[in-house]
């Protein structure tokens, strides 16, 4: 889903992060998967590029493989600010009240990728990943 939960993820976490401004920000980025997959690959980008694009004044720590939180305890450790983002496949998200979430890992449910980009990039898309939000942080768009 190209990345957008690592967003929403990034966006609720965000407001945990603090540094004195002559040390870098460092965001720890867990997840469960492995460096060679998509997911792993696109958290080394991030990393790559966040520190690129702010000269060094963000530093991302990716944790593949479970090496912090299993699966089950990650959306938890973001919550308790020990982690400051995640990219969790998006069914975590119904047990947190957004049932919506879970019509994502229905197999098949969307005939082509240009189907599911509709739905995720626009309009309903928009509104599931608004129920993410945290109040009072920046706006996903």
């Amino acid at each position: 889903m190209r990345l957008v939960a690592i967003a929403a993820c990034l966006a609720a976490g965000l407001a945990s992060v603090t540094a004195r401004a002559d040390e870098p920000i460092v965001i720890k980025f867990s997840h469960v998967v492995a460096p060679d997959t998509p997911k792993g690959k696109a958290a080394l980008k991030l990393m790559q590029l966040a520190e690129e694009r702010t000269h060094g004044r963000v530093k991302v720590e990716v944790y593949p493989n479970s090496q912090l939180y299993k699966d089950k305890e990650e959306l938890e450790a973001l919550q308790l600010g020990a982690v400051q983002m995640l990219a969790p496949s998006v069914s975590k998200f119904g047990p947190l009240g957004i049932k919506e979430f879970e019509s994502f890992d229905l197999p098949y449910i969307f005939p082509l990728v240009d189907a599911l980009r509709r739905i995720s990039d626009g309009p309903i898309g928009k509104s599931l990943f608004a129920k993410l939000e945290p109040k009072g942080t920046i706006g996903l768009a």
